[in-house]
């Protein structure tokens, strides 16, 4: 069945609420000889016919129908602002959709603080927008931005309400075979929650940082994707604490909030859909082998 006239109405009003807040701002130490000189959003990927992860992840997010996409620069942010101009100078539709907002020197307090620049510009932090917040140097499937999408559609009475954080549930082993190189050579931490259900509703209750070698194999866990969905009211709470708390991750933040009272949706997708964090050069070969043996 097709929506019905009112209901494309709906969406549409609530699509033009949703602001995607793409960080971009970090030194990404890790891959300290290679970004000391390129910002990580930057890297090319093999894989993905040798474009930028920041313009893979803008395409994305242009064909979803996203009529904002907001960078936030930092570390080498002069390379940013090339980059963004030279797409609105290739595309011409992208100019008024593309905006680049300056951390500062706050980005070297971490990524909450990068994210909190947004509250600079008025014109993008006001009561009526939604922001959805994704790491700058992650490869996001098409498909799963799509789900995460769709999932904000269906779920428009609760986004205007709570917080959003998503997450998949999925069995150990299959994240240790996708990894097996790396944590053959070193740690991979991946982020799990911990959630409660009441009154049909999904809470978040916690979000940890686990090292994916000792988990045991058989276990189901529940995986957070890096992308959380944040009103005007909890980043004005967030604002509130901005220094007066010792925290200085998204994730941390939270945490911090969730043990003062505050309420979370959790919010579970498709476990078949793919991201990437690429954290190092083992993460970012992996992935170009992976996509090598799938045919991509």
């Amino acid at each position: 069945m097709l929506p019905l006239k009112n209901d494309f109405s709906m969406m549409k009003t609530l699509i033009e609420k949703v602001k995607v807040v793409v960080l971009c701002a970090g030194e990404a130490s890790r891959f300290k000889e290679i970004t000391q000189n390129l910002p990580k959003p930057l890297l090319k990927i093999k894989s993905l016919n040798n474009n930028t992860i920041l313009h893979h992840t803008i395409n994305n997010f242009i064909k979803l129908g996203i009529n904002q996409i907001v960078v936030i620069k930092g570390h080498l942010g002069y390379q940013i602002d090339e980059f963004i101009s030279l797409l609105k100078k290739t595309k011409k539709s992208l100019t008024d959709k593309l905006l680049i907002i300056d951390s500062g020197i706050d980005y070297k307090l971490g990524p909450l603080y990068s994210f909190l620049s947004i509250t600079k510009n008025n014109m993008i932090f006001k009561k009526s927008n939604l922001f959805l917040v994704i790491p700058g140097d992650t490869i996001f499937e098409f498909n799963l931005l799509n789900e995460l999408i769709i999932t904000l559609m269906n779920n428009s009475n609760l986004i205007q309400e709570y917080p959003i954080i998503f997450y998949r549930k999925i069995k150990v082993n299959i994240l240790k075979e996708k990894h097996n190189k790396i944590i053959q050579k070193s740690p991979k931490f991946i982020s799990i929650i911990q959630i409660e259900r009441k009154n049909s509703k999904t809470f978040l209750r916690a979000i940890k940082q686990e090292d994916l070698r000792v988990l045991q194999d058989i276990e189901f866990i529940r995986q957070a994707i890096p992308v959380f969905l944040f009103n005007f009211k909890i980043v004005s709470e967030f604002l509130k604490l901005k220094g007066k708390v010792s925290v200085n991750t998204i994730w941390e933040i939270i945490n911090y909030m969730i043990s003062n009272g505050e309420k979370i949706i959790a919010v579970e997708i498709d476990n078949r859909f793919e991201f990437s964090d690429i954290d190092s050069k083992l993460d970012l070969s992996n992935y170009n082998i992976k996509k090598k043996k799938d045919g991509q």
